[in-house]
């Protein structure tokens, strides 16, 4: 029976979210080169024996095969689903079939219908975003620090509550997402933030902690941390069962004025206090459906080991701080917005690749087909909108890999026409086989070493090991 739930909760997603994007992909490459006259013998989702098709008018071949990990279309000429030349076949063909074959058309033809399976994962995301700011609003944070934690390395480097951050390195930010994303993606590397304190403009130097943390996924993993946290209304989003907070009476949507007297002006203010409070009692004004209530609460003792062994001790009274509400976008506005956030997303992707190139951060984040599955399970049980999220990501990162100059990829492809530009003539035979040969060897390699990561990461082989010692 569990083998049934978790064949639904996680594979399911992964299949559904890869199969739409492997579709996509494929369906970028089939229209541009219908476009440009050439004919698709077949269009596939998946790999290897055919499950189930059907032809269409035009006599290509739409099926779902039995390897459901990507997808192909095959154009007339093709020898192989990789689009290598059929040279007898080409050198037998008619005027009729040379229009119509994919390796008769110009150098920008052939490198527009490859180049279009990545264009359609980088616009899909775009489309989906646009349509999720559209529909249920973008949330955004502004980069204005509501609380910097003592001792941490943005104390240290003179971070004060109130600063907004206006850039980093160089580049211009507008929401706290991007300060965090840029932090958490360089541990113990210096970043160079330019901020706005007040009416002056100056630069900090800082370099964010390497901390050791669980991921959304509860995988351990090292991530950069300043200690910095944006400015939040003092508004209660959730009120944790049978904690000091449920007990005292708070309420979800309760927003605090007052604690003691003293005015609370943002919810970091609200957590500095009750950290300081030992536990006594506390006088807590709220503003409830308009009305000011009067409530008493003791915070609790709160000790937590991490996956370091670090203790750390805190007074808590069971609240977490209400999320921003999203802000609608008309269509427009959401194009330019999911354009910029997919633009974010691509260059954080590959300055997460450069660091592990130059070996400054680890391989063990790369995920292969298992943690992928792992992570839609996570996501379908977060909802709907999480998924499609997550289908974004993906498609970007989808569309940046095709994109390598690795032959048998879209990229490697690109990169081969680049030198048949430059040379006036393709390649030779032998070598683009060549190539395709090494492009091969490298994408199984590296399959195997993501799954194996994934196999490691998800403590599967210490599992297996546990059951022989």
């Amino acid at each position: 029976m569990e083998f049934v739930v978790n064949i639904v909760t996680y594979v399911v997603p992964f299949l559904a979210v890869l199969t739409v994007l492997v579709f996509v992909h494929e369906m970028g490459h089939y229209l541009v080169a219908r476009w440009n006259g050439v004919r698709v013998e077949v269009f596939s989702v998946g790999f290897g024996p055919e499950l189930y098709g059907w032809s269409d008018r035009l006599g290509t071949r739409w099926k779902i095969s039995a390897v459901p990990f990507g997808g192909y279309v095959k154009f007339f000429g093709d020898e192989d689903v990789a689009s290598a030349a059929d040279n007898d076949a080409l050198g037998a063909m008619d005027g009729d079939q040379r229009r119509v074959s994919f390796h008769h058309k110009t150098l920008a033809q052939r490198a527009a219908i490859v180049a279009a399976g990545p264009a359609a994962n980088f616009l899909y995301a775009i489309v989906v975003l646009a349509a999720l700011f559209v529909i249920f609003g973008q949330r955004v944070t502004p980069p204005e620090v509501g609380r910097v934690l003592p001792d941490s390395a943005g104390a240290t480097a003179g971070f004060q509550a109130g600063d907004v951050v206006l850039g980093i390195d160089g580049d211009a930010i507008h929401r706290f997402e991007q300060l965090d994303q840029a932090v958490i993606l360089n541990p113990d590397r210096q970043l160079v933030f330019q901020v706005r304190r007040g009416s002056r403009e100056f630069d900090i130097a800082a370099t964010p902690a390497s901390v050791l943390r669980d991921d959304i996924e509860g995988l351990p993993k090292h991530y950069g941390d300043l200690g910095l946290l944006p400015a939040n209304p003092a508004i209660v989003g959730r009120v944790y069962p049978e904690s000091p907070a449920a007990e005292a009476g708070f309420a979800d949507g309760d927003r605090i004025i007052t604690i003691d007297g003293q005015a609370v002006d943002n919810f970091e203010q609200l957590q500095d206090i009750v950290a300081d409070s030992d536990g006594r009692r506390l006088r807590v004004t709220v503003l409830r459906d308009g009305a000011e209530r009067e409530l008493f609460v003791a915070p609790r003792r709160n000790v937590r080991t991490d996956q370091a062994g670090v203790v750390t001790e805190r007074w808590l009274i069971g609240i977490q701080r209400s999320a921003r509400e999203p802000v609608p976008l008309g269509v427009g506005a959401a194009l330019v917005a999911a354009v910029t956030t997919s633009y974010d997303m691509i260059v954080r992707t590959l300055e997460y690749v450069g660091q592990m190139i130059a070996g400054t951060r680890g391989t063990e984040d790369l995920g292969g087909p298992l943690r992928i599955a792992h992570a839609s399970g996570q996501a379908a049980q977060v909802g709907v909108e999480q998924l499609v999220l997550l289908s974004v990501l993906l498609s970007l990162n989808l569309g940046l890999i095709n994109l390598f100059p690795i032959p048998i990829l879209d990229g490697g492809h690109l990169m081969l026409y680049a030198f048949e530009a430059v040379r006036g003539r393709p390649l030779t035979a032998r070598m683009q086989d060549f190539a395709f040969r090494i492009g091969l060897a490298l994408v199984l390699t590296l399959t195997v070493f993501a799954t194996w990561s994934d196999l490691v990461n998800l403590r599967v082989v210490e599992f297996i090991s546990g059951l022989f010692s």
